[in-house]
């Protein structure tokens, strides 16, 4: 059995743990309120090993290991930042999870 190493840099914010066996029920309401709202919020689940985290998100990349990704405050404009955070709030709102403020975030995870 071997480890598997990668880091996730997405916008958006923890929510309560979800867990994996509840994880298709979070994907179809995500769907749901995304075909309803011509949206795209989606979930990562990342962490260590068997202590994963959920976030609920609107743009993700993966960042391998030995590389990197630069932003800066202005790689988007103000209005995608309010609509990434409008999309989110809405969807969090929609699923019952209590909102947090959106931001940048860089999580490692090992499986």
């Amino acid at each position: 059995m071997g480890m598997y190493h990668s880091t996730y840099f997405a916008y958006g914010f923890q929510i309560p743990d979800t867990h994996p066996g509840d994880l298709d029920d979070l994907d179809t309401q995500l769907q749901r309120h995304n075909e309803q709202h011509g949206v795209d919020v989606g979930y990562l689940t990342a962490g260590h090993y068997d202590r994963d985290m959920t976030f609920l998100v609107t743009h993700s990349t993966s960042v391998d290991l030995g590389k990197f990704e630069v932003v800066t405050p202005h790689s988007y404009l103000p209005e995608q930042y309010e609509a990434w955070n409008k999309t989110l709030l809405a969807a969090a709102s929609a699923l019952g999870i209590p909102p947090r403020e959106p931001g940048w975030l860089v999580v490692p995870d090992l499986s």
